[in-house]
């Protein structure tokens, strides 16, 4: 592979001039640019990011700690962030959390030795809180779709309200007995919007949605629910359990997703939405101001908070 020293011996010019090339400086004149330009250019000369990162002290890198790719939310979330970034020149480097305990800890890690220039994570497990406040004093993190530590900026969804607005949805078609297949801090906004409408504490049922597809199915078998909702990544087993009863949607039982990935497109599930491109922006410009101006007095974090919205589709008739 070519190197700047190597150019600079054909072109006939110091080191530094070719660097100055490179680097747009205007000590230099467009001539001996193009000279310069065109044979590195002919020679298939590629820069040395490492060595660039190091003179410049900036990686131009964007790290991102990410949940294993089971919520297929995160692909279109990733493929919106990686074309964003790069619009400002950076680079998104991902690293996933596998179930090991310490996965979380290795992969923050490891974007520490990546020298990344902003860390993006979504949530973190109560034992790395103290090593990620440590780390946030060198490089810059912006929370997505979770706030648990309040002195970092955070992008999230208001994923209460979106709970609160999905049921309401289906008691508004004539739904009495909903199954809630979901994490447990949704619960309460479930729970409560059926209690706002008179609805009996017997036709309240949620399952946690680690529970398995025969679990969902086996508690479908004694509640028979008219509808159920479905939230994050436990929407497929909620669907799973549905056509193991051999259930029609909407025909037998209606079916509510929150997060409008493709298969849920594909079979036409009526869905709370997020606007993934809007969400993604916001994201990459607190990133960009924050990286422009560290976390002080006179610049505490900042806290974005987006709303969802329902797209209708099939899966949920009036009662």
């Amino acid at each position: 592979m070519p190197t700047l020293k190597d150019i600079a011996t054909h072109c006939g010019v110091s080191y530094s001039t070719v660097s100055r090339a490179f680097n747009k400086d205007s000590h230099i004149s467009e001539k001996t640019r193009k000279k310069i330009l065109d044979y590195a250019n002919e020679v298939h000369y590629i820069p040395n990011a490492a060595a660039v990162s190091l003179k410049k002290n900036e990686t131009k890198m964007i790290g991102i700690v990410i949940p294993k790719l089971t919520n297929l939310f995160y692909i279109d979330l990733l493929e919106f962030l990686d074309r964003i970034l790069k619009k400002f020149g950076y680079r998104l480097l991902v690293s996933f959390i596998s179930d090991d305990v310490n996965s979380e800890f290795h992969c923050l890690e490891l974007m520490a030795t990546a020298r990344v220039d902003a860390l993006i994570i979504m949530g973190c497990r109560p034992e790395n809180i103290s090593y990620i406040r440590q780390l946030s004093a060198q490089i810059t993190i912006v929370q997505l779709l979770s706030n648990a530590l309040l002195e970092l900026d955070s992008v999230c969804v208001d994923d209460l309200k979106a709970t609160s607005m999905g049921t309401q949805y289906l008691i508004n078609r004539g739904h009495r007995k909903i199954l809630f297949v979901g994490d447990t801090n949704r619960s309460k906004s479930y729970s409560d919007t059926m209690t706002r409408n008179n609805i009996s504490r017997e036709n309240h049922l949620f399952i946690a949605g680690e529970n398995d597809c025969s679990e969902i199915l086996h508690q479908m078998n004694i509640f028979h629910p008219t509808a159920v909702m479905a939230s994050s990544i436990y929407k497929e087993n909620a669907y799973r359990a549905i056509r193991a009863a051999g259930l029609q949607i909407p025909d037998d039982i209606s079916f509510f997703a929150f997060g409008d990935v493709q298969w849920v497109q594909l079979l036409e599930i009526t869905a709370m939405a997020h606007n993934l491109e809007e969400i993604s922006t916001a994201l990459v410009d607190q990133l960009i101001y924050r990286l422009r101006n560290p976390y002080n007095e006179q610049s505490p974090a900042h806290h974005i908070l987006f709303d969802t919205f329902i797209r209708e589709r099939k899966s949920v008739k009036y009662l």
